[in-house]
C-alpha cells in the first residue's frame, strides 16, 4: 500500500481500526454521521441578514455581524467578501465593482454638479474639502 500511496497511506493503527470495524459488521466506507454544528452556515438567509446589517451601518464590524447572527467572523466574512463582493475601504464595506446603473448615477451626478457650478469652477473647487 505503501508502495501506491506513498506518503498518503494511512497508517498501520489506522488499518487496524478498519479490519476490526469491519470484522465487526460493518458495510460502509462511509463516515458515521456526527452531531454538532451544520456543515455550512452560509446560507441564503444568513447572506440577506448580513446584507441588511451591512446597508444600515457600513461601519459595522466583523464582530458585530458574529455576534448579532451567532455565527464566526469567517464565515462573515466569507458571506461578505465572496457572495456579496464587497470589502472594507476607509473602514466603510463598499462594493467591488460598481454596477452599470451605479456608473451612469455617477456620471449624472457629476454632470449636474458641473452644470450647477457653472463657470465659477476655481471658486468651488477651492471650498471643497477632501480627507485621505
Amino acid at each position: 500500500m505503501v508502495s501506491v500511496l506513498q506518503e498518503s497511506a494511512p497508517s498501520y493503527t489506522m488499518v487496524k481500526k478498519w479490519a476490526r470495524l469491519f470484522q465487526q459488521g460493518r458495510e460502509s466506507c462511509e463516515d458515521d454521521n456526527r452531531p454538532g454544528r451544520p456543515v455550512t452556515v452560509v446560507t441564503e438567509e444568513n447572506v440577506r441578514k448580513i446584507e441588511k446589517l451591512v446597508l444600515a451601518d457600513r461601519r459595522i464590524k466583523l464582530w458585530q455581524i458574529a455576534e448579532d447572527l451567532q455565527i464566526s467572523k469567517e464565515r462573515v466574512g466569507e458571506i461578505i467578501h465572496e457572495h456579496m463582493n464587497m470589502r472594507k475601504i476607509s473602514a466603510r464595506w463598499v462594493p467591488k465593482m460598481l454596477t452599470p446603473f451605479d456608473k451612469q448615477r455617477r456620471l449624472q451626478t457629476s454632470k449636474d454638479f458641473l452644470e450647477l457650478v457653472g463657470d465659477n469652477i476655481d471658486e468651488i473647487c477651492d471650498r471643497i474639502v477632501t480627507v485621505d
